[in-house]
């Protein structure tokens, strides 16, 4: 059986409009959709700007023109946090193996843990504390070298990687006691010698 050909359709300029209708409101559509995409990947972009970046640079303190921020301040308090962690696992060590009682100790160290504003509290005046003593040194004219916090370091956890130092011996000076004038003429330099008994034949 032969197929039939379609029948052309007729363009009219009716649906010619519709068709034009139908292809801006797609195009709004699109460009709505595009836009929301945008302005939330916008907003989570500038959260994590925020959140990461921003935030970390706002002052917490300013100490005569030195200013502690946001991150500087958060860095100190995790490792004061691991610090006190790692206390408070030493205790209950010597609690447990040796029978020191270190209740008190352990309270004092889970108060800190448990209320964040103390510890933070805590942590700033200490930071605070810090930058008057390095403005303090300054002003004495008071300096320490890289070296010397190295070599400071190295004796107090006792680690050498050069190998341990040798003490040097170092020669120290020593004076005889000397007589003075008055002293001499209550005991003269040279004593009279003491005639030794001789033994006589009986």
């Amino acid at each position: 059986m032969p197929k039939e050909s379609p029948t052309p359709k007729i363009v009219t300029k009716k649906h010619i409009a519709r068709l034009e209708r139908e292809r801006r409101q797609a195009n709004i559509i699109r460009g709505i959709a595009i836009g929301g995409i945008l302005i939330v990947a916008l907003l989570l972009g500038y959260g994590y700007l925020k959140l990461n970046v921003l935030q970390l640079r706002e002052s917490v303190a300013e100490v005569n023109g030195v200013t502690i921020t946001t991150g500087q301040w958060q860095e100190r308090v995790q490792l004061q946090r691991v610090n006190l962690l790692n206390l408070y696992n030493t205790y209950q060590f010597y609690q447990q193996n040796f029978g020191l009682d270190s209740s008190q100790q352990l309270q004092q160290i889970q108060l800190s843990l448990q209320s964040p504003e103390l510890l933070g509290q805590e942590v700033l005046d200490q930071m605070i504390e810090e930058i008057l003593i390095r403005q303090e040194a300054e002003k004495r004219g008071i300096s320490v070298s890289a070296q010397e916090v190295e070599q400071a370091i190295r004796v107090a956890y006792n680690f050498f990687p050069d190998g341990t130092p040798t003490p040097t011996i170092t020669p120290t000076e020593f004076s005889l006691p000397t007589l003075s004038a008055q002293q001499l003429t209550i005991y003269p330099a040279t004593a009279i010698p003491t005639e030794a008994l001789t033994p006589t034949p009986e």
